[in-house]
């Protein structure tokens, strides 16, 4: 009972869910700033990786010290290392937002193919709409939706 009233209350303005949604969308895949920090990353990790090779060749065709040459390597290597590190994750950030963009997609098809309003327990449309549902210890049960909706139940 408690899910259908949440379920009743959350479709009560499904269109205004539907155009939040929808802004949600245009927010996670707007990559215009994501991808200028991931081109000038790339730069930076591409510097680095220059000075390396450039470190690399002086040391094969001019004598200097070795210990010298260690320690500039191991110091550049280490900052590729980080430099890299943050290339990967922005890397990342930009494909989990395309995976949610996805899956926020999914959400609102399936919203538009929903009923309104639901009188009984239906096991595909808690599997469809409810990412989890939170039970605090007064009962009461904190429904969330898949696009982060909460609606609160008491008991």
């Amino acid at each position: 009972m408690m899910f259908l009233n949440a379920y009743n209350t959350f479709m009560g303005d499904r269109e205004r869910v539907i155009e939040d949604c929808e802004l949600m969308r245009q927010a996670l895949i707007d990559f215009t700033e994501l991808d200028e920090k991931i081109e000038k990353q790339q730069a930076e990790v591409e510097v680095i990786a220059d000075k390396v090779k450039i470190l690399v060749k002086e040391n094969a065709s001019t004598p200097q010290s070795q210990d010298e040459y260690i320690q500039k390597y191991e110091g550049l290597s280490k900052r590729y290392e980080e430099e890299y590190g943050k290339l990967e994750n922005l890397q990342r950030d930009k494909e989990l937002r395309k995976s949610k963009d996805k899956a926020m997609e999914v959400f609102i098809e399936n919203l538009k193919k929903q009923p309104l309003v639901v009188v009984e327990w239906d096991e595909s449309l808690w599997a469809l709409m409810i990412e989890k549902a939170v039970v605090s210890k007064d009962g009461s049960i904190n429904f969330i939706f898949y696009n982060g909706t909460e609606i609160r139940e008491e008991v």
